[in-house]
């Protein structure tokens, strides 16, 4: 950039340049003669003060951009990029300052993300497609545009899988969203940047992945294995899992029903199993037109009141219906809602929406209906 300032000063100063008058080209060559940074600066900007609209003006500010980068300061380069970006939309020097400078600005207002979108989008299919599409999906996920943030970090780490930076900030844009389908992919990520970052930056990181994988998992057992495991690969394999606290939770009351009520935890299994995403499914391999063994229940609607010829039950619940049995023939007398009745029968069909499973029955294998 330098080389570029001295070349353009060079430019500038030449006579046949589009000068407002003789001062403003002296102005232009005290610019020139002075090396130091802030006193050329000083002289930038008593040109600027007695000059705005100057025919120079793009030149000038890329003079700015170059004196602000000889000090380091990037938050005055930021500035001037997104000057020249406005001012001059292709100009390559604004769009790429701009796109490399946005994401380490921290918080910036709409309307300069919105610059640095179009800017980074000029850059895409470029050399500097890396670039570009990191920032634009900073860009995104300080929108809180997930998803499309989520499809940016995808394509730079297939760019650079090695970029812990990349697998740093997918695993967060991954589990602000909080949708348990993305724990997992989230933690993977997570892990990944803790375990590939030098030692004297992974520390922020490393506390975020213990503090997340600790409230989806319980406890931190694993997560050594999984640092491990995604050091070594930038996408989990097929098929990985994390178990959850409240899967693990499940299980372990699954595993106490099954001692103490071993038909009810069936029938949960089974019920589980039909409502899943592929439960029509399940149903139609698994259980139309076979036997359902005896099970408890309660009686929620008799249908008609009198002598029923069907029973909604419920079994989990008094009061939420799950069962619809269906006898043959009616039953001899009406009884209160709430009763406690045994019964068994064949599968016949199935709703998800109510969920309703509908049993063939006889009275024969109704037991405990009360008499008159």
């Amino acid at each position: 950039m330098k080389t570029i300032a001295l070349l353009l000063l060079a430019a500038l100063c030449a006579p046949a340049a589009n000068w407002a008058d003789r001062t403003e080209y002296d102005m232009a060559l005290g610019v020139r003669a002075e090396l130091l940074p802030l006193k050329r600066l000083a002289l930038l900007d008593q040109w600027k003060a007695k000059y705005p609209k100057s025919e120079q003006a793009p030149a000038r500010r890329e003079l700015y951009f170059a004196a602000y980068q000889a000090l380091g300061d990037s938050a005055h380069m930021l500035d001037i990029a997104a000057e020249i970006a406005t001012a001059q939309p292709a100009n390559p020097v604004g769009a790429y300052w701009l796109t490399v400078l946005l994401p380490e600005a921290g918080t910036s207002p709409a309307e300069r993300l919105a610059l640095g979108e179009k800017a980074a989008s000029t850059l895409v299919s470029g050399p500097n497609e890396l670039i570009a599409r990191r920032t634009l999906a900073w860009i995104y996920w300080q929108r809180s545009e997930y998803p499309k943030a989520e499809e940016q970090l995808r394509k730079c780490l297939a760019l650079d899988p090695a970029r812990a930076e990349t697998s740093a900030w997918l695993g967060t844009v991954l589990a602000l969203p909080q949708q348990p389908e993305k724990y997992v992919p989230a933690l993977w990520q997570l892990a990944r940047a803790a375990s590939t970052l030098p030692a004297d930056q992974k520390k922020p990181i490393a506390g975020v992945l213990d503090r997340l994988y600790t409230s989806y998992h319980g406890d931190a057992a694993g997560l050594d294995q999984l640092l491990t495991a995604s050091a070594s690969a930038p996408e989990p394999p097929a098929g990985f899992d994390i178990e959850s606290a409240a899967s693990i939770a499940i299980k372990k009351q699954d595993e106490i029903l099954a001692r103490e009520n071993p038909r009810l935890a069936e029938w949960v299994k089974v019920r589980r199993s039909l409502e899943a995403a592929d439960g029509e499914k399940y149903f139609a391999d698994t259980l139309r037109n076979n036997p359902f063994a005896r099970i408890k229940g309660t009686l929620i609607q008799a249908r008609p009141e009198d002598k029923p010829t069907e029973l909604v039950i419920g079994i989990l619940s008094p009061t939420t219906p799950e069962i619809v049995l269906k006898l043959s023939t009616e039953l001899p007398n009406a009884v209160v809602s709430g009763t406690a009745i045994e019964f068994e029968g064949a599968i016949d069909s199935f709703s998800k929406t109510p969920f309703t499973l509908t049993l063939l029955t006889e009275r024969s294998k109704i037991y405990g209906w009360p008499a008159k």
